[in-house]
């Protein structure tokens, strides 16, 4: 039986968007601003009409054939077990690390809607979209588009998904509907959120798409999978349980990485594993 009491969007989440450590929105951002500079990448926000993105990509990214997208994970979702946070933006911003240190010309990094946004501030924000409806098609609508404004701004033909935490999922649902997707790389990845919840005995995210519903349109597109084998909010099972249900083979696609839990250490070791992924 799930536990009653507590909020139906899992406590557990303020773990995965590391509640401890609170800081302000505006020191989340310099965090970011911070990483970003010493990658040389540019900031731009695009407005897909009902959210504005937060982007950062590197200053060669014109001309680029290929694009290799990192999307965030989830963000700070829950500020106390029983609080939702008012902002999601993400105290530390794994994704735009990974991308910051993939030494790619190619690489852009996407945000999640909210996060770094003034969105919030004018409404456009409620926080179903960082909790039950995280994973929605509003959600995934507004970053394929962000998607769709760089493969026409670079003349870009194919591209990499790399999402880490719950921007594999979103990274897995844009693969689902797209026919330029050359491959799709998750890090530590709750690629099926029913299994997730279940095994962590809360509320289901009923607002949001699961991608083992799409097994038709990913089965056939190149994937790898990292998860460390000391992470216990996304655990292997959650990655195999996905697996299974596009009828891969785990031991091909999932890859359990020894010392590395949810947050560490990924980003130092990225070179390494990009390298291999692609």
């Amino acid at each position: 039986m799930r536990n009653p009491a507590y909020p139906i969007y899992i406590p557990l989440l303020c773990v995965l968007s590391a509640c401890t450590l609170i800081h302000s929105p505006e020191s989340r951002r310099e965090t970011a601003e911070q990483i970003a500079a010493a990658a040389g990448f540019e900031s731009r926000v695009i407005d897909t009409g009902e959210f504005a993105i937060q982007t950062w990509h590197h200053a060669r990214l014109r001309g680029q054939r290929h694009l290799e997208i990192y999307i965030e994970g989830d963000g700070l979702a829950w500020r106390r077990k029983n609080r939702l946070s008012d902002n999601p933006t993400p105290v530390d911003p794994v994704a735009l690390r990974l991308a910051g240190n993939s030494g790619s010309p190619a690489a852009l990094y996407l945000a999640r809607p909210c996060q770094y946004s003034d969105d919030i501030n004018v409404k456009r924000c409620h926080a179903e979209l960082w909790s039950s409806d995280r994973y929605s098609e509003r959600v995934v609508a507004a970053m394929n588009s962000v998607v769709d404004h760089y493969v026409r701004s670079s003349g870009a033909d194919s591209l990499s998904l790399i999402g880490y935490s719950g921007g594999g999922v979103i990274a897995a649902l844009l693969a689902a509907r797209r026919a330029d997707v050359r491959e799709l790389i998750t890090v530590a990845a709750n690629l099926d959120h029913r299994a997730w919840t279940a095994m962590h005995r809360v509320s289901p995210l009923d607002g949001s798409m699961n991608p083992p519903d799409h097994a038709s349109e990913l089965r056939t597109i190149p994937q790898r999978h990292f998860v460390g084998e000391n992470d216990r909010i996304v655990t292997a099972a959650v990655l195999r349980s996905y697996l299974e249900q596009l009828g891969l083979e785990p031991d091909r696609h999932l890859h359990v990485i020894a010392g590395a839990d949810h947050d560490c250490c990924w980003a130092k070791i990225w070179p390494e594993l990009r390298q291999a992924a692609f």
